[in-house]
């Protein structure tokens, strides 16, 4: 077995992929579907619609009598953890010149940064084709308040979540979202007397009921085929996602979204000789799935 194959088997070596990938994970991805550690790669969980609202469950228990039981039934999804992996491969020159634990290290922390854009990216597109359209988002238009519209929809999605205080609200902006907000007359109108508002997201917390926390969005990708002239264009665009999330996920809380991880494999480290015998490839391997949970917990303004 070579040196590369021997350390990245060894604790430390996990140890550092799995913090790697833990600390690549963005803060938007992890705001909009936080982690549910698995015990498995594949399980149930509790999907809500309108037709399947969240309840309180009993939990009294009569002396001799069974206790509510916390079941799955046909009705509840499963998740899939799904492979995901990227290869570094190494020249055995490269190879002979450095530690053998730094490149295990590097290799890890490549994949982990574009391990996590990847992952960023899945939880955008989900969430945006996910979330129910909200009412309003034309504010363009002073006659409109973004204000009340906002309040509304909060109102809305914490009625769909079931109305806990251990659900927090989420908001996701886009840059134009935010703009568009504070060129608005209606939401001037809220700050008698100042010339000039700072478009911050304090400044937008201040006119919002209940527990809201807030992030812009500022992930972008391009769309172009491969030889095509480059479009770069951010993910989340004049949209603005309003959200229930649970900062501390179960498989059955009604939150919005949800990532599904097999627990203490968030990145796992190996190698393999490459082909043609000169080098080896450093291998980084995990599994996850990114679900909408309950879909009317969310909702999405389109800004104009």
């Amino acid at each position: 077995m070579s040196t590369l194959a021997t350390l990245s088997g060894t604790p430390l070596i996990k140890e550092y992929a799995q913090g790697a990938a833990q600390s690549a994970t963005s803060s938007v991805a992890d705001f909009i579907a936080p982690t549910v550690n698995t015990t498995k790669h594949t399980g149930k969980f509790t999907r809500y619609d309108k037709e399947s609202r969240f309840k309180i469950p009993d939990t009294l228990r009569g002396l001799g009598g069974n206790a509510t039981r916390l079941v799955f039934d046909r009705s509840s999804a499963t998740f899939e953890c799904k492979p995901n992996a990227l290869d570094t491969p190494l020249d055995n020159i490269e190879i002979d010149e450095a530690e053998g634990m730094d490149v295990l290290k590097e290799a890890a922390d490549d994949s982990a940064f574009l391990g996590g854009l990847a992952h960023e990216k899945l939880v955008i597109d989900t969430a945006v084709s996910s979330a129910a359209a909200a009412t309003g988002g034309t504010w363009s238009s002073d006659s409109n308040d973004p204000v009340a519209e906002l309040n509304e929809a909060i109102a809305e999605v914490i009625l769909a979540s079931g109305g806990s205080d251990m659900i927090e609200i989420g908001m996701v902006w886009s840059a134009d979202a935010v703009r568009a907000f504070f060129k608005n007359a209606k939401t001037k109108s809220y700050f008698p007397g100042k010339q000039e508002i700072a478009p911050t997201l304090d400044n937008i917390m201040k006119l919002l009921m209940g527990n809201v926390q807030h992030k812009v969005s500022w992930l972008a990708a391009d769309t172009t085929a491969q030889g095509k002239t480059s479009s770069l264009d951010f993910l989340i665009k004049s949209k603005l996602l309003v959200f229930a999330r649970n900062p501390n996920p179960t498989r059955r809380d009604p939150s919005f979204m949800k990532t599904f991880r097999p627990r203490g494999r968030w990145m796992v480290p190996g190698t393999y000789p490459r082909e043609d015998g000169r080098g080896t490839v450093v291998k980084m391997d995990w599994s996850a799935d990114v679900q909408a949970t309950n879909a009317e917990a969310g909702q999405l303004f389109t800004i104009g």
